[in-house]
């Protein structure tokens, strides 16, 4: 008696989350959130997340401005995405009002982020102690 075989799908693995970190300026205009406000900015975070951008737009530099146009005075939130789409980098959050002056503050905080990031790196050669550098 032949048994009837039946190919079984490979299941589809869960798409990953886009990791966020937050600088310390994005964390301090985030607590002077009110309830309302930081609900929808969270939300769109987590859209974000998943790899929703919605309303954006480059703004030089490497940073990036998420627009929100129907809630509050124009919410925007400044970031930058690194890691080949894994990683997103919370800058600095603003309104409308301050648009200018936040757009220069967060590439401002990007550009230290990146200098900070290549003199660890540089001293990890120096030290010997870069990734793919063993020792013995």
């Amino acid at each position: 008696m032949d048994t009837l075989t039946v190919p079984i799908e490979a299941e589809s693995p869960a798409p990953s989350l886009i990791d966020t970190r937050k600088t310390a300026e994005y964390c301090r205009w985030e607590d002077k959130l009110h309830d309302v406000a930081a609900a929808a900015i969270d939300a769109r975070i987590k859209n974000l997340q998943h790899g929703k951008k919605g309303d954006w737009s480059a703004v030089g530099a490497g940073a990036c401005e998420l627009r929100f146009l129907q809630t509050g005075p124009g919410w925007r939130v400044y970031f930058h995405e690194t890691n080949l789409g894994t990683l997103i980098l919370l800058l600095l959050g603003g309104d409308k009002s301050s648009q200018q002056r936040d757009i220069k503050k967060a590439q401002t905080i990007l550009k230290e982020l990146k200098a900070r990031q290549a003199a660890i790196r540089k001293h990890k050669v120096a030290a010997g102690t870069s990734p793919g550098v063993r020792k013995k």
